[in-house]
């Protein structure tokens, strides 16, 4: 993996982990479920960013106009 690319992607991938063990904390305590749900919510979402970060990584390096021009769409609509 690009040294540029995997700084940026592992520190996301921190921050996720970092997200989790809050997860766990508020559950260990005996958060209000609105709270939890909450943060598991914001766990989603930069799970989906590093998602969509790791294959736009890939759609650059596709050749065919066409189908980086498809691939960056499903990208940009998911």
């Amino acid at each position: 993996m690009n040294k540029n690319l995997q700084s940026p992607l592992i520190s996301q991938l921190h921050r996720l982990q970092g997200q989790l063990r809050g997860v766990e904390k508020l559950m260990l305590d005996q958060a209000k479920t609105s709270a939890t749900l909450q943060q598991l919510e914001a766990v989603r979402g930069n799970l989906k960013s590093l998602e969509k970060s790791l294959l736009a990584e890939k759609i650059k390096k596709i050749n065919d106009p066409e189908i980086k021009k498809s691939c960056d769409y499903l990208l940009k609509i998911s």
